[in-house]
């Protein structure tokens, strides 16, 4: 199959020194074609007259269609008709143009089409004439197309393609390969797109796949004449294509990408012909539809602006919502009410779903935490200590109330749950880096489950131990004031001590009857596990706080942040 493509340069020229308009569209006359078929079929006279031989010509047969018998030739025509209806088709798939319709005159039998196109009566207002012929190449079908200007009398484009007898059923594709691209090509330079606009007026009230468009003016036979409603076609809105952020960037810059939307018909072809055209946008609630002209200038990215008219809002003083004209509180924001007399009103307030912990018996020394404990994660609420009789406190942002005594503090409107306290002995550092520490442990669970209650938690008494001195070196030394070391015993969960800017703990009273480990934790480390025997012994031990720790589970995370003290 050959397929081969002439524009002429001037020709294309003429057609863009054209202007179309939706008003008046270009108008395209499609001429049925001619048939040139070489095939002929030989009648022989006889061996004893040879001058009796004929030759007969079948302008509509094809060679390899035609089939013999006694005294009878059988063919099978192609009518010229078939291509002309099938060019038809194809031009008319563009919605640009117009169809001046098809020639009822004769078969043709000239090539000369200019002196036809001066000749022949073809419908007024024609500005295009597609005109062609078919012929019979060997075992092939040759079919040319040429496109001819009627104002200037010149073949603006000419196509010719060959195509096998067998492939008869591939003609359409053919054709339309090649007559859509031609077509479009024309119309191109007078297309346009066209954009909807909204404001703070039409925001909220746009329908943007709800719209419709007619223009102004249509031709209809030879005329020209003003549309009506019933014209309108429906379209839709969709995002503005990139290409248009690169081509047109410093009108669409100017407003937020969900107050624009590209006009677009649904088949999704976005362009339309140059001209002046009616919009009408539909808007929510039933309201009445925005009405507007806009026009297309080809090439152009052209604005419909959809501003409504501005209705002021009823008055309302508070703020809520609700119409001073129905607010039984008008100056004081509320919720609505089906009892008129409370409508716009504040709701009464909700029960407290706060409480309160008092944590007491904080004696000097003492360390404690609370903690709020979830199923996901658990909060540390408030940390304090005990030192010299000054108590301090963080619990951010909770408020507290401390007694004049400083031994207990109260934490107010805490959330509904469930509280861990925990308390420990704070270490005395004796000389620099030296911490000495007698051993504490206490710990509460506080189930604070209704709005307003009032929980209290004791911390036991001091009671300092007698026994040995276990003593604990530090691999590092604490390095930053905020870090600390916290201390276990056994599969204790809460601390004995917390120790900070320490190099080494000396715990006295250590019970001698004790077998057991002493666990020492630092955050981001592996816990060092030191190992102590019953005895009487004075005990000393290295923890090694260097080795990183593994990617904690979620579990773990959990247990971390129930014990950590700040």
């Amino acid at each position: 199959m050959k397929h081969k493509l002439l524009i002429l340069t001037l020709g294309i020229s003429i057609i863009l020194a054209k202007s179309f308009t939706v008003s008046d569209p270009p108008m395209i006359y499609i001429y049925h074609f001619v048939s040139y078929d070489t095939t002929s079929v030989v009648f022989h006279g006889g061996v004893q007259d040879e001058s009796q031989n004929k030759r007969i010509k079948f302008p509509l047969f094809n060679r390899n269609d035609i089939s013999t018998g006694e005294n009878i030739v059988v063919g099978k025509p192609l009518d010229p008709k078939l291509v002309s209806a099938m060019v038809t088709s194809a031009v008319a798939k563009n919605p640009f143009v117009s169809i001046a319709g098809e020639s009822i005159q004769n078969r043709i039998k000239t090539d000369n089409f200019i002196k036809l196109v001066k000749s022949y009566d073809y419908p007024k207002r024609t500005d295009f004439i597609f005109i062609g012929e078919i012929n019979n190449v060997a075992s092939q079908y040759e079919i040319d197309l040429k496109l001819l200007d009627v104002s200037t009398q010149k073949i603006v484009s000419t196509e010719s393609f060959n195509l096998p007898f067998s492939s008869l059923a591939n003609l359409r594709t053919m054709i339309n390969s090649i007559v859509e691209p031609v077509i479009q090509k024309m119309v191109a330079p007078f297309l346009g797109y066209a954009f909807v606009r909204v404001d703070s007026t039409s925001r909220d009230k746009i329908r943007w796949n709800d719209i419709s468009i007619r223009p102004l003016k249509s031709m209809v036979g030879a005329e020209i004449q003003k549309t009506s409603d019933e014209d309108f076609v429906p379209f839709e809105t969709v995002l503005i294509p990139i290409i248009f952020q690169t081509t047109h960037g410093k009108i669409l810059d100017k407003y937020k990408h969900s107050d624009v939307g590209l006009v677009s018909a649904y088949d999704g072809n976005s362009a339309f012909l140059a001209g002046d055209y009616r919009f009408r946008g539909f808007l929510k609630n039933n309201e009445k539809p925005f009405e507007t002209n806009f026009t297309i200038l080809p090439g152009d990215l052209n604005e419909i602006h959809m501003s409504l008219p501005y209705t002021p809002p009823p008055k309302d003083s508070d703020g809520d919502g609700i119409p001073d004209k129905d607010d039984a509180c008008p100056d004081a924001p509320g919720v609505s009410n089906e009892d008129l007399s409370k409508h716009g009103c504040p709701p009464p307030p909700p029960p407290r779903e706060y409480g309160n912990i008092t944590i007491s018996n904080i004696w000097n020394g003492v360390g404690f935490e609370l903690i709020f404990v979830t199923d996901q994660d658990d909060e540390l609420i408030v940390v304090g200590e005990k030192n010299n009789g000054e108590l301090n406190v963080d619990a951010e942002p909770f408020n507290t109330e401390i007694n004049t005594e400083n031994s207990s503090i109260t934490i107010l409107d805490l959330p509904l749950g469930i509280y861990a306290r925990n308390s420990f002995a704070m270490t005395e550092e004796m000389f620099p880096g030296k911490h000495y520490v007698n051993i504490f442990s206490d710990s509460d669970t506080l189930m604070l489950n209704q709005p307003g209650m009032k929980l209290y938690s004791k911390i036991a008494d001091q009671n300092k131990t007698s026994g040995k001195e276990v003593i604990i070196y530090f691999d590092p030394f604490t390095p930053n004031e905020e870090d600390e070391y916290r201390f276990y015993l056994g599969e204790s969960l809460t601390p004995f001590t917390v120790v900070r800017v320490a190099g080494e703990l000396h715990i006295v009273g250590f019970p001698t009857a004790y077998s057991d480990s002493i666990l020492v934790e630092r955050e981001g480390f592996q816990d060092a596990v030191i190992d102590i025997k019953s005895g009487t012994k004075k005990g000393y031990y290295i923890a090694n706080l260097n080795i990183p720790g593994e990617e904690e589970s979620s579990t773990e995370v959990g247990l971390n942040k129930f014990l950590k003290f700040k």
